[in-house]
């Protein structure tokens, strides 16, 4: 079956870790993935305080946990081995609900959005104020989801698990592609992807016509920041929400502008 994406080159910056579910989806819709991570993750606890801030979890130090990526989740725990305790666990969106879930934890709903607002909205509509909260989350995360929570009256712990770096040999992967002018596409999955992007791609810029595509607002502001402005925004934030976007876009070119 043809869609708008068939035939189409888009590169994913996403981590190699993480790249499959986006790969997947992307060749489901026709198109040509084309894996460059920009960045990667670097776990920053050792394990034995991985295992210490488990058993504080299990032995009820913290009423609510709430998570924004699933690489939280990943570094922490292990599918079916933690017990949950009393806390309850929240999630930025579907995607890191689901590792949650698999590692045995009973998720609250999910925000409207899939943005650090909206998640702030969606733990405020019960009182926060002296509720323990744990936010392991990664080093140089936006402050919007701590602070806010804090004015409620929440006690929050932060713990920064991981930071990501630049996946600096990737570089000469990515320029190459970008001047090689067969790049349909670029997709951006975090802020962190568009700062990472902009250090390696250096003075090499997409090719004329190539579409930057963001998984949503915090994610464009980032990459506008780094004078990279996307045309397309997801909406839902989401892995899927993102091909739904690009199918969107390429089908809306008059005439399917640009169709291979």
């Amino acid at each position: 079956m043809t869609t708008p994406l068939s035939g189409r080159r888009v590169v994913v910056t996403r981590p190699s870790t993480q790249a499959e579910e986006l790969c997947h989806l992307l060749e489901e819709a026709g198109a040509t993935p084309v894996p460059i991570p920009v960045l990667r993750l670097r776990p920053l606890l050792d394990p034995e305080a991985i295992v210490e801030l488990r058993t504080r979890i299990a032995a009820g130090d913290f009423q609510d946990v709430v998570f924004t990526s699933a690489n939280a989740c990943s570094l922490l725990f292990e599918p079916g081995t933690l017990p949950q305790g009393a806390a309850r666990a929240f999630a930025i969106g579907p995607g890191t609900a689901i590792p949650l879930e698999r590692a045995g934890w009973s998720v609250q709903s999910l925000p409207d959005g899939f943005v650090a607002e909206a998640l702030v909205d969606r733990i405020a509509q019960e009182p926060c104020a002296g509720r323990r909260m744990l936010l392991p989350r990664a080093r140089g995360g936006r402050a919007v989801l701590p602070d806010r929570l804090r004015a409620l009256g929440a006690l929050v712990e932060e713990v920064e698990l991981y930071e990501a770096v630049p996946a600096w040999e990737s570089r000469s992967l990515l320029q190459a592609e970008l001047r090689s002018a067969r790049c349909d596409c670029v997709t951006f999955a975090s802020g962190s992807a568009a700062l990472f992007f902009a250090d390696l791609a250096g003075p090499v810029r997409a090719p004329e016509g190539c579409v930057l595509a963001a998984i949503g607002p915090a994610t464009a502001a980032a990459m506008a920041g780094v004078g990279i402005v996307p045309q397309v925004v997801a909406d839902p934030h989401t892995i899927k929400g993102l091909v739904e976007a690009l199918l969107t876009w390429y089908g809306h070119l008059p005439d399917n502008e640009g169709q291979p």
